[in-house]
């Protein structure tokens, strides 16, 4: 497990290419945006914005939103900051804070949501953050990766130790589980997305050295470096020219019970 200097150091020193070395899915915003359909200025808060991808992502889809990007690195809001208004976006408003920290407005929100990032929070302390910001009714978005599905991209395929490594993510039962043991919250669904990739070798190296995933700072740099070259070998052994995989990811919505 990371420590909270590590964590603070790997997302500062990745900041500035973070949207440019991540794939940013859009179905996962799509859905959400049908859940919230039949509201016309919906209120929103992102937990662990990160630098501003899928915020962006809903500003184009949900119609009539106003967004609190939260995050725990000042150079990630910076980020979101840059990116949001530089499409001329201004309904939104950013947040320095951790998961053990926050404090969200009562009832404040129609949804909360976190992509990509609850393996990097505690999973109880969101469940009833995120619950206490959310008005009766109210939806709680979960976009997030299992072990398994960890396990068959390219990386835990291909990658010495990545699965080993990456002891985070948390298994679908414990989700549901989290959700339920949450006074106030009730579970609604889980929806497998899987997606088809294609890469060049290069890109993907470039994506390794820039630590896209934080499972790559969890490696010694020359562990990394060794396991990098593996790799490669690996990869060229497997593919003779477009490098073609599937990502999986699981969308996970609960709400706030309005009995």
């Amino acid at each position: 497990m990371v420590t909270q200097f590590d964590r603070d150091r790997h997302f500062t020193e990745v900041s500035s290419v973070y949207r440019d070395v991540r794939t940013t899915d859009r179905e996962p915003v799509e859905r959400i945006a049908k859940e919230l359909a039949d509201l016309t200025r919906p209120r929103g808060a992102d937990i662990g914005c990160g630098a501003g991808r899928y915020d962006f992502l809903m500003f184009e889809t949900i119609p009539g939103l106003h967004l609190t990007c939260i995050d725990a690195n000042p150079a990630m809001l910076e980020q979101v900051h840059e990116l949001l208004a530089a499409k001329g976006i201004v309904a939104f408003d950013t947040r320095q804070s951790t998961v053990e920290r926050l404090e969200l407005e009562s009832g404040a929100y129609d949804f909360v949501c976190s992509f990509n990032a609850v393996h990097h929070f505690d999973f109880p302390d969101f469940l009833r953050k995120s619950r206490d910001g959310l008005a009766a009714g109210g939806h709680l978005f979960v976009y997030t990766r299992l072990p398994e599905q960890n396990a068959r991209n390219i990386w835990g395929r291909y990658f010495p130790d990545f699965t080993a490594k990456e002891t985070r993510l948390l298994e679908l039962g414990d989700i549901h589980r989290g959700i339920e043991d949450t006074p106030g919250l009730r579970f609604v669904s889980a929806t497998c997305l899987r997606y088809r990739r294609q890469s060049s070798l290069e890109r993907l190296v470039e994506q390794a050295r820039s630590r896209h995933y934080s499972t790559f700072s969890l490696y010694d740099p020359d562990v990394f470096e060794e396991a990098l070259a593996v790799f490669q070998k690996n990869v060229r052994h497997r593919f003779a020219d477009t490098i073609e995989w599937y990502d999986e990811n699981i969308l996970v919505h609960a709400r706030q019970n309005d009995d």
